[in-house]
Parts: structure tokens; C-alpha cells; sequence
């Protein structure tokens, strides 16, 4: 019977999976941070502003948070899922994807916050909700490729 190491990760093995789990987090976080440091002036003047049309904004709303959520509940099940077990309690998974929902939308209230102080910028609440509706499609998507991966793997070992 396999049993879990008690001796503490190295600072290598820390460091790796900062990088491989928690550095895309920050690098998305960044990126939206730096878009909505753009005066809105250099947003309406931008070739990029009407690329998909009338609504490249919300687009780009949902799509930045769709990706911060994925990128945060990778995060939770990185160092939170127990790695040699094979079943994840559903309420386990259920609470982690509202975990990363939650966190996913309360970087979005500050990022819109943070637009009351650029120029041509503001609060907006359709865009919150464009936020949070990309958070929550985001972790579902991601809960689910996450489940089928968790089941093939699981099938696979009974081969």
C-alpha cells in the first residue's frame, strides 16, 4: 500500500510547480491589469477594437476571465487534489470550482474598480457580469475536461 512522502517538498520542487501552476495565473492577472491601465481613448482608437465587430469588448471581457478561472482552479486542484487518488469526492471538486469562481470574480471587481481611475474609463456593471459569466463558463469547461481527463487516466490504469 502506496503511502504519501512526509518528508517537505525541495525548494526546486516548489519553485516548478509555482511556475507550472501559479505563473500563468499572475501572467493573465497581469495582462488584464495592463489592458485596463489603456486610457480609453487608445481602447476606441485601436485596430484591435473592432476586429469582431460591435462587441469585441464583451468578447474580450469574457474571454480574459474564461482563462483567469481555468488558470485558478488548475491552481486549487494542483495543490489541493490529492495526487494518488484515483476518485475525487464530487464535493470537493463542486467546492473547488466555486472556489476558483469566486477568487475569478473578485479580481474582476477590482480590475473594474481600478478603471475609476484611468482616464475615459469607468465602472461598468455589464461588464462585471460579462466577467463573472466568463468565470463561471471558464470553470465549468475546465471541470469538465478535468473530470474526462481524471476518468481516461482511471480507465486506463485498469487496463
Amino acid at each position: 500500500m502506496p503511502t504519501e512522502s512526509t518528508k517537505p517538498p525541495s525548494k526546486l520542487d516548489t519553485t516548478v510547480h509555482f511556475l507550472r501552476y501559479g505563473l500563468p495565473v499572475f501572467l493573465v492577472m497581469g495582462g488584464i491589469f495592463a489592458l485596463s491601465q489603456m486610457p480609453g481613448s487608445t481602447i476606441d482608437n485601436s485596430a484591435a477594437s473592432g476586429m469582431l465587430g460591435r462587441y469585441t469588448g464583451e468578447i474580450a471581457h469574457f474571454l480574459e476571465y474564461f482563462i483567469l478561472a481555468a488558470f485558478v482552479l488548475r491552481w486549487i486542484f494542483a495543490v489541493t487534489a490529492p495526487s494518488n487518488q484515483d476518485d475525487l469526492d464530487p464535493a470537493f471538486v463542486r467546492v473547488s470550482g466555486q472556489k476558483a469562481v469566486v477568487l475569478t470574480i473578485l479580481y474582476a471587481i477590482s480590475d473594474e474598480s481600478h478603471q475609476w481611475f484611468i482616464d475615459g474609463r469607468s465602472f461598468e456593471l455589464i461588464d462585471l457580469a460579462i466577467d463573472a459569466g466568463g468565470a463561471i463558463v471558464g470553470s465549468g469547461v475546465y471541470l469538465s475536461i478535468f473530470q474526462a481527463w481524471r476518468l481516461q487516466r482511471q480507465q486506463s490504469c485498469k487496463s
